[in-house]
C-alpha cells in the first residue's frame, strides 16, 4: 500500500474542478486494511483500490470530492481526531482483537499525505475512541473488545505516552479467560462487555461517560491527576437488549442523546449531573481523605426520576415497516437486519443524524430548542451500503457520509429549516470507508505548514507556507489572503480533571 494520486469524483455529472471556497474542508477517513483482525466482518476489498487512510477535498458549494492521498496506514484506522492543543497534531487509532490497539501520532504535509509521527500500544483490544480531559494532559482511549479505558499521558510534544493506568469491565475478565472468537461474538454480541466510547458532558467538563454495548450501561467517571487514573463516581442502566453504541449532549441544553446499536433507536436524556461527581478537591490530602471516605459509586436505572440521565423519549431510527426485522448472515448468524452506527449533532443544535446500516439510511432529527425533545423528520437512503460514519463539512451545509461496503464516499446537502437531506455528489473507490475527520478550510493552513520536518531548511518551510495559502489543491489555484488562529492554551493544572 502506499500514497494514492489526487482523483475527481463523480459529483453526480459535474467534476468539483472549482476554485477553493471558504466552506471548503478536507476530510481524513479512515479506511479498514485487514479484515481478518476485526471484531466484525467488512465486505472484502477489491485489490484494486488503495487502502489505507484517505484524505480528500469536499467543495463548499456543490459538494464535490477530490481524493488527494490514500496512505498505507494501520491495520484498520478506525478513529481519527485532531490534537486539542496542538494544532499540527492528528491521532488515529487501530483496530485488531489479536492484540492491543494502537495511537499513531500523525501530521499532514504540503502534499496532503499523512506522515507518522509516532506509535504507541494502548492496553486494549479494538481500539475504537479518543477523549481528553480538562487540561488535555491525559488522553483517554477506549478499546470495545475486552472494554478497556486507558489513560495516557500527552507529552509537550503531542506524543502520547505508554497507558498510565488501564481499567477494564469485571466481566471482560472472559476475554482472558475464554480467549473468545469473533465468531462467537458475531452471536453474543452481549455475552460480556464492549466499551465504545467515552464522552465529556459540556457543563463542567469534568465527567466522563463511558458508553457499555455488551452491558447497556452508561458509566461516569473523573480523573485523578496524581494517579492519572478513572475514578468510577456511578453509572446509568438502560433497558437490556438496547446495545448502546455512542452519546453525544447537547451544545447548549441540559439533554443527552445516546444511539443503540442493536434495537436501532435513539434515547433522550435529561442531564442531572449529582453535585457529588462535579465537586473539586483543593488539596492532595483532600483528596487522598475524599477516596478513602467516598460512598460507594451511584447505580442508577435511566427510568427512575432523577437519575444523571433521566430517559426522557426513546425513538427507533427506522421506518415503521423496518422496525424488528431479523435476518441470518453469510456466517449464518441470526440479527437484527439493521443496526445504528453514528450519531452526529448539526452544528446548529436544532438537528441530529443517525446511520442506518442494513437499512442503509440516514434519519434526521429535530430537537425542540426549549425542552430538548426531539422528532423524526425524515429518513433518506445513504447513497451505499453500510454508512458506518459522517461528518458535517461547510458549517453544517454538507454531511459526507461514509459507505463501508460500497468503498463510496456521498455528500448530501442539508436544509436547515426541514431538515432533509439531498445527494449531492458521489465519489467512487474509497476503500472501506469507517471514519470521517472534518477539518474546515480556514484550519488547513496551520494544520499543513506546521507540518514541516524539524529540520526542513527555510526555505522549503516558506515553499510549504506559500503552496498552503494559495491552495493549490486536486490542480486548482486560488489565492486565498486570510488566515485563521485558534486559541489552544492548555488550562490550569488541578487534581481532579
Amino acid at each position: 500500500m502506499g500514497s494514492g494520486a489526487a482523483e475527481a469524483s463523480s459529483s453526480l455529472g459535474t467534476p468539483p474542478r472549482t476554485p477553493v471556497h471558504p466552506d471548503d474542508a478536507i476530510l481524513l477517513v479512515g479506511g479498514y486494511t485487514h479484515a481478518d483482525l476485526l471484531a466484525h466482518t467488512p465486505r472484502d476489498v477489491d485489490a484494486s483500490h488503495a487502502r489505507g487512510v484517505h484524505v480528500l477535498r469536499v467543495c463548499g458549494v456543490t459538494g464535490g470530492m477530490t481524493r488527494l492521498s490514500t496512505n498505507a496506514i494501520g491495520p484498520n484506522v478506525a478513529f481519527i481526531t485532531r490534537s486539542p492543543t496542538n494544532p499540527q497534531i492528528l491521532y488515529a487509532t487501530t483496530e485488531r482483537i489479536d492484540d492491543e490497539g494502537e495511537v499513531i501520532t500523525l501530521r499532514i504535509t504540503p502534499e496532503f499525505t499523512l506522515r507518522e509521527v509516532s506509535r504507541v500500544k494502548t492496553g486494549g483490544r479494538s481500539t475504537c475512541y479518543v477523549n481528553f480531559c480538562k487540561n488535555k494532559e491525559y488522553m483517554m482511549v477506549v478499546s470495545y473488545w475486552d472494554a478497556k479505558v486507558s489513560m495516557l499521558r500527552v507529552g509537550p510534544d503531542g506524543r502520547p505516552a505508554s497507558p498510565r493506568s488501564v481499567i477494564m469491565q469485571p466481566e471482560a475478565k472472559y476475554v482472558d479467560d475464554k480467549r473468545p472468537t469473533r465468531e462467537e461474538h458475531w452471536k453474543f454480541r452481549q455475552r460480556w462487555p464492549h466499551s465504545h466510547c467515552c464522552v465529556t458532558e459540556p457543563y463542567t467538563n469534568l465527567v466522563h461517560f463511558v458508553v457499555d454495548l455488551g452491558l447497556d450501561r452508561v458509566f461516569a467517571y473523573r480523573v485523578c491527576r496524581v494517579s492519572g487514573s478513572l475514578v468510577l463516581k456511578g453509572s446509568v442502566g438502560l433497558p437490556r437488549g438496547k446495545g448502546p453504541r455512542h452519546l453525544l449532549f447537547h451544545p447548549t441544553l441540559r439533554t443527552a442523546y445516546l444511539v443503540n446499536e442493536l434495537d436501532s433507536t435513539v434515547s433522550c436524556f435529561r442531564v442531572n449531573l449529582p453535585a457529588s461527581w462535579v465537586s473539586s478537591e483543593a488539596t492532595v490530602a483532600a483528596a487522598a481523605d475524599a477516596a478513602i471516605s467516598a460512598p460507594p459509586p451511584m447505580e442508577q436505572e435511566c427510568d427512575t426520576p432523577g437519575a444523571a440521565l433521566e430517559l426522557i423519549q426513546c425513538i427507533s431510527s427506522l421506518p415503521v415497516s423496518e422496525q424488528g426485522k431479523t435476518t441470518i448472515t453469510p456466517q449464518g448468524v441470526w440479527k437484527a437486519a439493521s443496526h445504528s452506527s453514528e450519531i452526529r449533532m448539526h452544528p446548529s443544535g436544532a438537528y441530529f443524524v443517525v446511520g442506518n446500516r442494513g437499512h442503509d439510511s440516514i434519519a434526521t432529527y429535530a430537537v425542540d430548542q426549549r425542552t430538548g425533545s426531539i422528532a423524526l423528520v425524515g429518513i433518506t437512503p445513504s447513497g451505499g451500503e453500510c454508512p458506518r460514519n459522517f461528518n458535517w463539512t461547510g458549517g453544517g451545509a454538507f454531511l459526507v457520509v461514509g459507505c463501508q461496503n460500497s468503498n463510496r464516499m456521498c455528500a448530501f446537502r442539508f436544509d436547515a429549516a426541514t431538515g432533509s437531506l439531498t445527494l449531492a455528489a458521489a465519489l467512487e473507490g474509497v476503500a472501506s470507508p469507517n471514519y470521517v475527520c472534518s477539518v474546515p478550510m480556514s484550519a488547513v493552513p496551520e494544520l499543513v505548514t506546521a507540518a514541516a520536518p524539524a529540520d526542513a531548511t527555510p526555505t522549503c518551510v516558506n515553499d510549504a507556507i506559500a503552496r498552503v495559502k494559495s491552495f493549490e489543491i486536486g490542480g486548482i489555484h486560488h489565492s486565498h489572503h486570510g488566515s485563521a488562529s485558534s486559541d489552544f492554551d492548555v488550562a490550569p493544572a488541578s487534581l481532579v480533571l
